[in-house]
């Protein structure tokens, strides 16, 4: 019996490597069924000592994960010089961890696979199976001295109530976050999220005033029963400093607006060669999930963008071309018009938890040239950027706890055609996620 005791713990011991007091425990546990008597357990204790490896404390606190997403991407594109279909074999790696520092101290680093752009992990195959770049993709700290209350610093996980019509779900904003939540009563709780993220860092001599978002939201979660769940938020945000990017300070045109520019949303200039784009944007967002009323959950969403300080008019008569740059004057096609609002209505049903689970999404959505920084919102639709609209329908099904398959479609066109032509595009991405 002891032998037979003794060949179970050192086989649980050494490949999972297990600390000597969960052993104690262990030996304790035996010793009171009577499957050891006491001195057979002192032995057993000096044995399983010398075979268990130690493992620091600091290590127990850090929580590693991952995944792994293989996907195939094909799109299929008209505009109006040329008709094309592009496919591609793409994947994702990401990597991290986050550790406990103290009860009330956590850190947080996140390693992932792309090109460096904000609103995009993936890397495609190609280039002659060259080797592929990792970034950072989080690195923070944040700090929880009561219940209700959490502020981060770095650049970390965005933590507004929001949807992918405003944010891109890769963008990891850099800055700090103040995120607050109060109990009203049993059923009613109240948020709101602060954010001071930086934008741009202008490496000029004659100001200090670089680029900033402010962001300020408040909203509140009901439960009118267990089975009904209501989420509803507001926020403004306040992209500060932007009339002091210069032309010149864009480099190599791949930073913030050059990116916008590339993507529906043209960025003009002043003779001072000073930037006229401004965004302050109110975002309504709102989420119902019902439970045990079809055999699974389904949840209906809808979110509403509007940057009241676009002004086409004024870009337009006060705009030069330096250049590189698009042409103010082909903003007149837009005939006053400021192209400042967009919203996505849709729904959900089913779960992504377990082996057997399933979840369909789909939703509308419209959204204009100027009513967010194209930089921000979602990559995929539309080819990423702004003047666009569309559906998305998707589908997953849980192979095994961790392994997911899916496919998502995007049936997508330009908002309005009047200025950039006539664009259609329709794409479809098939993907297998395995998380670790």
């Amino acid at each position: 019996m002891f032998f037979f005791v003794f060949g179970i713990i050192v086989m649980f011991t050494n490949p999972c490597i297990i600390r000597a007091e969960q052993v104690d425990v262990l030996i304790e546990k035996l010793v009171e069924k009577g499957v050891l008597n006491s001195s057979e357990a002192e032995q057993l204790a000096k044995e399983t000592r010398k075979n268990t490896a130690s493992v620091p404390a600091w290590f127990e606190k850090i929580d590693f994960s991952g995944d792994i997403r293989l996907r195939h991407d094909t799109q299929w594109i008209e505009d109006d010089s040329n008709d094309y279909d592009r496919n591609r074999e793409r994947f994702r790696i990401r990597f991290g961890f986050k550790a406990k520092t103290s009860n009330t101290t956590e850190v947080g680093v996140r390693l992932a696979s792309g090109s460096g752009y904000q609103n995009t992990t993936n890397q495609s195959c190609d280039g002659h199976a060259r080797g592929k770049e990792i970034f950072i993709d989080r690195a923070y700290a944040s700090w929880k001295p009561a219940d209700f209350i959490k502020i981060t610093g770095g650049k970390h996980k965005n933590l507004l109530f929001t949807s992918s019509l405003v944010w891109d779900s890769d963008v990891n904003p850099e800055g700090i976050s103040e995120c607050f939540k109060f109990d009203a009563t049993n059923n009613i709780s109240i948020f709101s999220n602060f954010g001071q993220w930086i934008i741009e860092e202008l490496s000029v001599n004659d100001t200090d005033r670089d680029p900033t978002l402010m962001v300020y939201q408040i909203g509140s979660v009901i439960k009118p029963s267990k089975n009904i769940k209501i989420e509803f938020g507001g926020a403004f945000y306040d992209f500060k400093n932007l009339d002091e990017i210069d032309y010149d300070d864009l480099g190599d045109k791949e930073e913030f607006q050059g990116y916008n520019h590339r993507h529906g949303q043209q960025m003009v200039f002043d003779a001072n060669e000073k930037l006229l784009n401004e965004f302050k944007c109110f975002e309504l967002t709102a989420k119902v999930k019902v439970k045990k009323v079809l055999p699974v959950p389904f949840t209906v969403f809808g979110s509403y963008i509007k940057n009241t300080d676009a002004d086409v008019g004024d870009m337009q008569s006060k705009g030069l071309d330096p250049g590189d740059s698009s042409n103010p004057a082909d903003l007149a096609a837009y005939s006053g018009d400021d192209r400042d609002t967009g919203w996505q209505l849709g729904f959900s049903a089913g779960n992504k938890k377990k082996k057997g689970d399933w979840y369909a999404k789909y939703f509308y959505q419209e959204l204009e040239d100027y009513a967010f920084p194209a930089v921000f919102v979602d990559s995929d639709f539309h080819g990423g950027g702004t003047n666009n609209k569309g559906h998305l329908v998707q589908a997953k099904y849980m192979l095994a706890d961790n392994i997911q398959a899916g496919a998502t479609g995007f049936f997508t066109e330009r908002e309005d055609e009047d200025k950039d032509g006539k664009k259609d595009e329709n794409r479809v991405q098939l993907d297998l996620i395995i998380q670790f």
